[in-house]
C-alpha cells in the first residue's frame, strides 16, 4: 500500500510556540515524490490519538517527555522535539525496542536527506 499523505497534529493540539518544519507540512499534502523513490521503508504518522496520550507512550518508551512521533520504519521512530520552537525542531530516531540506540538530526531536511541517501537496496 503506496501512502499518498498524512494529517499532523493542527496548531490549536500542539504545544504553545511550536511549529512544524515547513518541509514536513508540505509532504503532509503530497508524498508523489517518495514514494518514487525504491524501498523507502518510512511510513508517516497520522494525528489520530490524542497528543497528551502520545507524548506518554514515547516518554515510556524513550525516556524523553517531549516528543512527537512524526515517522515509522518498524521499530524505529522519528519523533520532533516539542521543546525547539525554531519552526525547524531536531530530529531524534529511537529504536523502540531499545532507549539507548538513538540518533539525532538537526531538522527534518537533513533526517530526510539522511535516510534516502542510507536506503539500503
Amino acid at each position: 500500500m503506496v501512502q499518498s499523505s498524512f494529517k499532523p497534529y493542527l496548531n490549536q493540539e500542539l504545544p504553545i510556540g511550536f511549529k512544524y518544519p515547513k518541509s514536513y507540512l508540505n509532504l503532509s499534502m503530497d508524498l508523489h515524490e517518495l514514494n518514487a523513490i525504491p524501498y523507502f521503508s518510512w511510513w508517516f504518522s497520522d494525528a489520530l490519538e490524542p497528543l497528551e496520550e502520545i507524548k506518554d507512550i514515547y516518554y515510556n518508551l524513550t525516556g524523553n517527555k517531549d516528543l512527537i512521533e512524526f515517522a515509522r520504519d518498524g521499530d524505529w521512530a522519528a519523533c520532533f522535539d516539542l521543546t525547539d520552537y525554531s519552526g525547524n525542531p531536531k530530529v531524534f530516531v529511537y529504536d523502540l525496542g531499545n532507549k539507548n540506540n538513538f540518533y539525532e538530526k538537526e531538522n527534518f531536511d537533513q533526517w530526510l536527506e539522511f535516510v534516502v541517501k542510507n536506503i539500503s537496496l
